[in-house]
């Protein structure tokens, strides 16, 4: 029987235990007699790591209070050094010592009453020692040794109390010779320590008795538990010979059922395999009942197009979100004249509730019972359809183009006479003459007419000769300054113009007076656009695309400079901004606003620059026009002033780009070695982590999007980890984010944008070199 007196996890109050107890010697009696040796010996093996640890204590205690009698007695200390380290201490340490034999156990508890009476006696014998009344307070010491045997030392409360009353009487006995004081005195005093030490007695008391109580509820336990045992033996006894029965009876089945597994798991991997296949197309493939329209099985594009609970519901519901079926259905066509199966159908159709367009094909088949089913098959083309329309847009834009080219090669001939000849007429005209005002007339119409023409050369890409490098804010500026804003202005009072130009642009290379007429023709519609009034805002930036941004057409990666025009005005439709660039296409009263073909000349006046173009409206919130024109390192004539490039120039140090872009990897290289730094160039994060790892260099040009491994900040976090404190400068085409700002938290330095300009790189390197380094603790929240 395994009996401990470790705690048990059960709610049963002490109370409703019947355990028979001596009342004085608190040793298990009557039919309870046969558990006070195995209490015993559970006891010992309990308590024995705890008593070497009193022991211990004891020794440590007795000693550190040596300090306190040279202090209090100084004439007495070796008095009673002599009783604390010649006398006690060694006695617990001979004590502790002789716990390690297998003698000990026998009598522990007699060691126990020794350990006190020994500390209890010893306080007694200082008593005596040293002189009163100062002495009196090492009854204090004994109290503690005594409440110290009968709480701590696990001894039982037998031998606890008589080693604490024969101390408690040395005690009294000592005061009553020792104290010169009435016998009401003493009486009270002994009547005082004899108190305490009962109140002593009754706590070993309830100790005991809680152990005893305890190990005799593990000893019921323990019997529920072997009782528990047999019957769990004997039900494994009725199951085994259950189970021998049964596997009789499986053996006759064995042979069935692995036959039928065998055939569940031909059509289980069939069936698996088809669903894979479906699985794997990007279409939405689902099958559905012919009368009831319910989906019986959908794929996974299917599901993650229209949810996964699509199964089970009606397909016009759940796919159009239409009570009836569709208009389109082809139900009916999907039978022959036998009400079987007969041939496909395919067809185009939109999507109404994700504006998607697809080209669906159904068939009818029959199901796994028997009934018909319609299989359809839903191709996403929707990506198809936009390069289509952008196709034929492109496509309409040229032909109209070269047709206008053509009308306007046939009218200059014309409009030559017109523009012409009343010039010469009017030289021979006198002021105030009526004559002279019908050719004045005519005149101006004919400069009217050669504008239009002008703009449809333009349109027809034969008017602009790309040739000069110029500064696209210097044209935004002239034309804030220029007559034609200052008359526009004056029709539009309401209407205000602010520019918010980015410094250091670069230049482009086209033609200052077509982007002046683009720039124009873009605020005279934005102003007839408010006619309440509001504000139109002309800006300018550097712009890095690292990836074909797809819009009103596609931007293809690159370095631009970039033209923003916004109003706040009335917004153009959906329709109309598909068609707005289209010549003579005008929501606008002809002869009063204009020919049509402002937005035109907008549009053939940037591809002309080899640029893109991306509008964006909401009606009643305005208008978003975004050119983007190829950027070039060129020097513009007129040059703005620039630093001295002293100011910027390396003095031959180490530096390593990052980028995965060849061309901008290779510009910035060759940049960084004209200005006199020792460059090296990588593709990816793990290359410069290896770089750094090999040799070391003073700064980095780190590029924070790259593919495919880790961007910019994951490869500075762990080039951190390898070079701490490595100085580095962030580039990017894109906004500063989040991932921008937590490097430069970790120690990078300035954020440059790309495109690169040979001042802007060498100012930040300069920067960077220069500072002192800094580091915020590093955010790991931002690991993906």
């Amino acid at each position: 029987m395994n009996l401990t007196l470790e705690k048990v996890d059960v709610a049963i109050s002490y109370s409703m235990l019947r355990v028979y107890l001596h009342p004085l010697t608190l040793v298990f009696t009557g039919n309870h007699q046969s558990l006070e040796q195995p209490f015993r010996q559970a006891y010992f093996s309990n308590s024995i790591d705890h008593v070497r640890r009193c022991k211990l204590y004891a020794i440590l205690f007795f000693s550190i209070f040596g300090l306190l009698d040279a202090y209090v007695f100084p004439e007495q200390k070796f008095q009673l050094w002599f009783i604390r380290y010649v006398l006690v201490c060694p006695v617990f340490l001979v004590g502790l010592i002789f716990s390690y034999t297998d003698a000990y156990r026998r009598v522990w508890q007699l060691a126990n009453g020794f350990y006190i009476m020994v500390t209890g006696f010893a306080y007694v014998a200082m008593v005596v020692i040293t002189p009163a009344p100062e002495s009196y307070f090492y009854g204090v010491g004994t109290i503690f040794c005594v409440f110290f045997g009968y709480t701590f030392i696990h001894a039982r409360f037998l031998t606890a109390s008589i080693a604490g009353l024969l101390v408690v009487g040395g005690y009294q006995a000592a005061m009553m010779w020792l104290m010169e004081s009435t016998g009401v005195i003493q009486l009270i005093f002994g009547a005082h320590f004899m108190g305490i030490n009962l109140l002593g007695m009754l706590i070993c008391y309830s100790i005991e008795t809680h152990h005893r109580k305890n190990f005799f509820l593990n000893y019921l336990l323990e019997q529920e538990k072997e009782k528990t045992d047999t019957i769990n033996r004997n039900l494994e006894q009725r199951v085994e010979e259950r189970t021998a029965a049964l596997q009789r009876i499986n053996r006759d089945l064995n042979k069935e059922i692995l036959e039928r597994k065998q055939a569940e798991g031909r059509v289980r991997a069939s069936h698996e395999q088809l669903a894979s296949i479906i699985d794997s197309i990007d279409a939405d493939i689902h099958v559905a009942d012919l009368e009831t329209h319910i989906i019986l099985l959908a794929n996974r594009h299917m599901k993650e197009t229209y949810g996964d609970d699509i199964v089970g519901q009606v397909c016009h519901k759940a796919i159009q979100k239409l009570e009836a079926p569709c208009h389109h259905c082809k139900t009916h066509l999907l039978l022959n004249e036998n009400g079987r199966p007969g041939e496909s159908y395919s067809w185009e159709d939109k999507n109404l509730v994700n504006g998607r367009w697809y080209i669906i094909s159904a068939r009818a088949i029959v199901w796994e019972d028997d009934r018909l089913v319609q299989l359809t098959v839903a191709t996403d083309i929707t990506a198809m359809k936009e390069m289509e329309a952008r196709l034929q847009r492109a496509q309409k834009m040229e032909a109209i183009g070269t047709l206008a080219g053509g009308v306007a090669h046939d009218l200059n001939n014309i409009l030559s006479g017109l523009v012409g000849y009343p010039e010469l007429l009017l030289m021979d005209i006198p002021q105030g003459s009526e004559t002279r005002i019908i050719v004045e007339t005519i005149k101006q119409s004919g400069e009217k007419a050669a504008a239009i023409v002008q703009d449809m050369l333009t349109l027809a890409r034969r008017g602009v000769a790309v040739t000069d490098v110029i500064g696209l804010n210097q044209v935004v500026e002239d034309y804030l300054s220029s007559p034609e804003l200052a008359r526009l202005k004056s029709f539009h009072p309401q209407v205000t113009i602010q520019s918010d130009l980015a410094p250091a642009l670069f230049n482009i290379i086209g033609s200052s007076v077509h982007l002046g007429k683009t720039i124009m023709n873009l605020v005279t519609n934005a102003a007839e656009a408010m006619p309440d009034g509001g504000e139109i805002i002309l800006s300018t930036r550097n712009c890095y695309v690292d990836r074909p941004m797809h819009g009103f057409e596609t931007v293809l990666e690159g370095e631009y400079v970039q033209l923003r025009v916004a109003d706040t005005g009335v917004g153009i439709s959906t329709q109309d901004l598909e068609r707005i660039f289209e010549p003579f296409y005008t929501k606008k009263k002809m002869g009063r606003s204009g020919t049509g073909l402002g937005m035109a000349v907008v549009w053939g006046t940037v591809k002309d620059h080899s640029g893109f173009i991306d509008a964006s409206s909401i009606e009643g919130q305005g208008t978003v026009f975004d050119l983007y024109f190829p950027i070039t390192r060129q020097v513009a004539k007129v040059e703005a002033e620039e630093l001295p490039i002293e100011r910027y120039r390396g003095a031959g140090e180490s530096v390593l780009v990052v980028d995965d872009i060849k061309e901008q990897r290779d510009l910035a290289a060759f940049m960084l070695k004209r200005l006199g730094y020792q460059v090296d160039a990588v593709a990816s994060g793990k290359e410069a982590v290896q770089h750094i790892r090999r040799t070391p260099v003073d700064i980095l040009v780190l590029d924070m999007i790259m593919d495919p491994d880790m961007d910019g900040l994951d490869t500075y976090r762990q080039i951190l980890a390898v070079s701490p404190g490595q100085k580095a400068v962030i580039a990017s085409g894109f906004s500063e984010s989040e991932r921008v700002l937590e490097a430069q938290r970790l120690g990078a330095g300035p954020y440059i944008k790309k495109p690169y300009r040979m001042e802007q790189i060498g100012m930040a390197l300069r920067e960077q070199l220069a500072a002192a380094h800094t580091v915020d603790p590093p955010d790991t929240s931002l690991r993906d």
